[in-house]
């Protein structure tokens, strides 16, 4: 971009470069007095030149009554629209104000904080001085960015971070704005592996020296930063880092014990920590060359999950793939000279489903990553089951049963577990032979069984000559998993069947 200096702490810039349409409808909904500043993230995109993709936030500083501007501007464009109130003795903007558009695929969010002084640009580098890091403390005027003029649309960066942009730096502000807002550590990691920034070594002892300081911030605001984490394409090289500094062990202290595990038997390559942080690298290389792995068919619903608002299955997977041995340390037990971790997977599930209790993540993603972390080993008994020539239309009838509403991204999770783990190239080939071996199960069997059994419980009785009890259910549901593993598929197969089982529940 063709930044050009005024002074030490303003730059010019053509205003297109920052105009979004609805800032016309910002414009009309301000007094004429009114004066409406653009802050923060969208200035950074804008002159990192980044695209403006299809979830686009906007934070605005008005002079006006930020709620009541807010609210003129919801019911002008259509958007839902609430306040938030700050507390705290060091908060600066107490009041915000946001509206959400939702305009699919696209997604709006503009947050409306006032600014007051009498001496407006210095109240305003007051305010940018506040701020977490130097690329979010530049600012443009509103009117300058909508005027005809606009090609000198003065930038007002006051702490340097134009500079720090062009060098590729995300650099705090201060550290002291740092401790007033401890969630501001996690955003740092955050922004850094969204825009593709480096952290100062600054930042990095401050964020090791302060690992606990982050718990003060409220549970919601963590887990936005956390998951925003996870949805940058390179997230398990910030997770690997937060780990290293004992930031990750802060937020989820279930995390230490991984390290206490070195040795996982002949399966594995690595101690469970490593483990553990390689299966993410794994998973977000899988979730990328998804379509190398699995076919269409079972793709087709995969990223199409909602979580928390703006946050799908691929960010939960990546979740799964941190959480799927949480279990392991509190199972470990060495038998007949073997180490050992049954029942890990139930375990698991229900540790993570503390972790979501904890920080308020909500049943949607505690049952959908709790279900992952209680299966992740189906995949593989099935893959043993077949190198035995054991995969028999009941197990892989059953695993459908059960998991179907999970098994694309059950799927990805066992893959990524199986590279994480060391598997030769041939057991790996295995794995994918078991996948496409229970797809066509599906696709040729499953999908055809009758949804009912074929024949009712008074039609069971009337065969039978017997009466209402417990073995007309038993019998109806012994039918309809015949019928699920293709062992049954006519009414004439279903007379012959029942018999036999009544025959076998009498015996028994």
């Amino acid at each position: 971009m063709d930044i050009e200096i005024v002074s030490e702490n303003k730059h010019t810039l053509h205003g297109l470069n920052f105009y979004l349409s609805y800032f016309d409808d910002v414009a009309k909904v301000l007094d004429r007095q009114d004066y409406c500043f653009i802050v923060g993230g969208w200035v950074r995109d804008r002159i990192l030149g980044e695209p403006v993709g299809y979830n686009i936030d906007v934070d605005l500083l008005v002079t006006s009554d930020p709620a009541e501007t807010a609210r003129k501007f919801a019911d002008r464009v259509g958007g839902s629209f609430f306040v938030f109130e700050k507390k705290g003795l060091f908060i600066k903007r107490p009041i915000i104000a946001t509206v959400i558009l939702n305009l699919y695929p696209y997604r709006y969010r503009f947050d409306f904080s006032q600014i007051k002084g009498r001496d407006l640009e210095k109240a305003l580098i007051e305010d940018l001085k506040e701020r977490d890091f130097t690329a979010n403390a530049i600012a443009v005027n509103l009117d300058d960015v909508l005027s005809i003029g606009a090609k000198q649309t003065v930038i007002l960066d006051p702490t340097g971070g134009i500079k720090d942009l062009e060098e590729g730096v995300l650099k705090p502000v201060s550290l002291d704005n740092l401790k007033r807002d401890p969630v501001r550590i996690l955003r740092g990691f955050r922004i850094a592996v969204e825009k593709r920034l480096e952290l100062t070594e600054e930042f990095y002892s401050f964020a090791e020296e302060n690992r606990d300081l982050v718990l003060k911030s409220s549970a919601e605001r963590i887990t936005y930063e956390l998951f925003k984490i996870m949805k940058a394409k390179n997230s398990a090289k910030t997770v690997r880092e937060l780990y290293k500094l004992g930031i990750l062990e802060s937020v989820f202290p279930e995390v230490s014990k991984l390290r206490e595990i070195k040795d996982q038997g002949e399966h594995h390559l690595y101690p469970l920590d490593e483990h553990t942080l390689k299966t993410l690298e794994f998973m977000e290389e899988v979730i990328e060359e998804r379509a190398k792995y699995l076919s269409a068919e079972l793709l087709e619903e995969v990223g199409k999950r909602s979580f928390l608002g703006e946050f799908s299955d691929l960010e939960a997977l990546k979740w799964a793939a941190l959480f799927h041995d949480i279990g392991k340390p509190d199972t470990f037990e060495i038998k007949e000279g073997k180490v050992t971790f049954y029942r890990h997977d139930r375990l698991g599930r229900d540790i993570f489903k503390g972790i979501c209790k904890r920080l308020k993540w909500g049943s949607d993603i505690e049952g959908f990553v709790g279900r992952l972390i209680e299966a992740h080993l189906r995949p593989f008994f099935l893959r043993e089951s077949m190198k035995k020539g054991q995969l028999t239309h009941r197990g892989m009838a059953k695993f459908w049963r059960e998991w179907e509403d999970i098994a694309p991204q059950l799927f990805l999770l066992s893959i990524a577990d199986a590279f994480a783990s060391g598997d030769k190239e041939e057991e790996v080939e295995a794995l994918l032979e078991t996948i496409k071996r229970l797809e066509d199960f599906k696709k040729e069997v499953y999908d055809k069984k009758p949804e009912k059994p074929l024949l009712g419980g008074r039609e069971i009785m009337e065969l039978l000559g017997i009466g209402e009890g417990r073995k007309v259910g038993r019998l109806k549901s012994m039918l309809l998993e015949a019928q699920d593993e293709g062992v049954v598929n006519t009414r004439e197969e279903a007379i012959e069947f029942v018999k036999k089982a009544y025959e076998k529940i009498r015996e028994e």
